[in-house]
């Protein structure tokens, strides 16, 4: 096909040629002849066009160029009316949420208005890749993605139905239909390599499985999938991105101490600023604070996580920040990052992410049928997908309640009952991450010495138990001897 856009009888009449590149620009970008189409647009009558400029700014963004296709983008904008170009040129590289959002309006209007010149089944993709990405109605995104796989097998479009396939089945993921979006991962045509489009979205259909596997609590597959997707070296605002602030809550989850040094660079790799309409920077920052804590530097944490509260629009990050803040024993806040949480739609694992948490606050608070009620709508919410990993808390107040609540019984018994199990096999697995000296000292733990009398015992320096002591709790996840001892004997 870049053959017959080159091979233009018309190619010295500067319309036609720009007709046929309006006609086919999206479509090369979409099957990797990227490089080839910058080419055609140096090479066109007239390459100050402000189209061409368009194009060709969206050529540089793809291949990673994101100050040249400022510039291109900022001088064909200076003369361009605002037609499908225009619109589709705004869809690729609006970084910002509102102007994203106006930018996927006017697409939709555009649609409509199809004429012979315009890519249709390319189109329709990019408009379903936005609204994705947006997350203003994941239904309606998932309607156009799949509108979009059947207009590109219809048209013989075997690399836009692959894309297309592979961000519903990120759409579907996203929503929490980790089910459906298996099935669709299974059926995914496979590509002999990566293309451009794979390159600058960062490996999606990994990402998508190590997702999946984490909030199923099935961390170690999740690192398996996760591992396989981080490059050195990558932008920062794509899928592998993504892959890396799942790799590092993964490593949490599983206490990876030897791993946390690399963890925190790799979040240094992550985007501060947004892209494509996600919040980077709030991720980044509540990733970053869950990991402090994780090496028990709560202080350290608080500040890192403190502006992630001034950020709306970030649902999933303020789920975990909830939790994160319950944890720290700042039950305001936690309420405050709920209230973040659910102030718009949430994909099943984050809404039962945070009914656990609010099961954990108002436990906390003396609230005990409160609590059970709020467990059960999680264990509803939880069961169809299969969602562990809120419920997966080392926390001794969440196996209280749960335990509380098998007791009580419930509906979902079946299902808690296989939580019951994943949290003793997750800790059985973390058993062994005490050193033996802090084996001997949190064995001193269950008697009545003071830390004194087991510096005594043990022949060790007195500041050198007190970090023993430390290292124990944040390895049991507890913030005291007595959680701890219970921490340890339902081990």
């Amino acid at each position: 096909m870049i053959d017959a856009v080159r091979e233009d009888p018309s190619s010295a009449d500067p319309d036609s040629t720009g007709a046929t590149l309006r006609r086919n620009w999206l479509r090369l970008i979409l099957e990797s002849r990227t490089r080839e189409l910058e080419q055609l647009c140096l090479a066109h009558p007239e390459p100050h066009d402000p189209h061409v400029l368009l194009i060709r700014a969206c050529c540089r963004d793809l291949l990673g160029d994101s100050h040249g296709a400022a510039f291109l983008r900022g001088q064909g904008l200076r003369v361009a009316a605002d037609d499908f170009v225009v619109c589709f040129t705004d869809l690729l590289l609006t970084a910002d949420n509102a102007g994203k959002a106006a930018a996927a309006d006017r697409a939709r209007d555009a649609l409509t208005d199809c004429g012979p010149e315009d890519d249709y089944p390319s189109a329709l993709f990019l408009l379903g890749w936005t609204e994705v990405r947006l997350r203003r109605d994941l239904g309606a995104a998932i309607g156009l993605l799949r509108s979009a796989a059947d207009e590109a097998r219809l048209h013989g479009r075997a690399e836009t139905f692959r894309l297309a396939q592979s961000n519903l089945a990120f759409a579907l993921t996203h929503a929490g239909l980790f089910t459906e979006a298996e099935q669709t991962l299974d059926a995914l045509p496979v590509s002999p390599s990566a293309s451009d489009w794979d390159l600058f979205e960062g490996g999606l259909p990994h990402a998508n499985r190590g997702t999946i596997a984490y909030w199923r609590g099935e961390y170690d597959e999740a690192v398996s999938w996760l591992d396989a997707v981080v490059a050195e070296g990558a932008p920062g605002h794509n899928f592998e991105a993504l892959a890396r602030l799942y790799l590092v809550m993964t490593l949490v989850a599983l206490r990876r101490e030897d791993r946390y040094f690399a963890a925190a660079e790799l979040l240094q790799g992550v985007s501060r600023t947004d892209k494509h309409g996600i919040p980077w920077d709030t991720l980044r920052r509540v990733i970053s604070a869950q990991l402090a804590h994780a090496e028990g530097q709560d202080a350290r944490a608080r500040s890192i996580a403190a502006p992630a509260l001034a950020r709306p629009g970030a649902a999933v990050a303020h789920a975990v920040l909830a939790e994160l803040y319950r944890v720290l024993e700042e039950p305001a806040l936690a309420t405050q990052a709920l209230r973040l949480a659910t102030a718009g739609a949430l994909p099943r694992y984050a809404r039962v992410s945070t009914l656990v948490t609010s099961a954990a606050l108002r436990s906390g608070a003396g609230h005990g049928p409160d609590a059970h009620v709020h467990i059960d709508r999680a264990l509803e919410a939880a069961a169809p997908e299969r969602i562990l990993a809120p419920f997966l808390s080392p926390d001794p107040l969440i196996g209280d309640l749960l335990r509380a609540h098998a007791h009580r019984g419930s509906p979902h018994d079946a299902f808690l009952g296989v939580i019951l199990e994943r949290r003793g096999q997750l800790a059985r697995h973390l058993s062994g991450v005490l050193t033996p000296r802090e084996s001997e000292v949190l064995a001193c733990l269950r008697t009545t010495m003071t830390a004194e009398e087991i510096s005594g015992h043990l022949g060790v320096a007195y500041p050198t138990v007190k970090t023993h002591i430390r290292s124990i709790y944040r390895k049991l996840g507890v913030t005291s001897r007595r959680a701890a001892i219970h921490v340890a004997d339902v081990r």
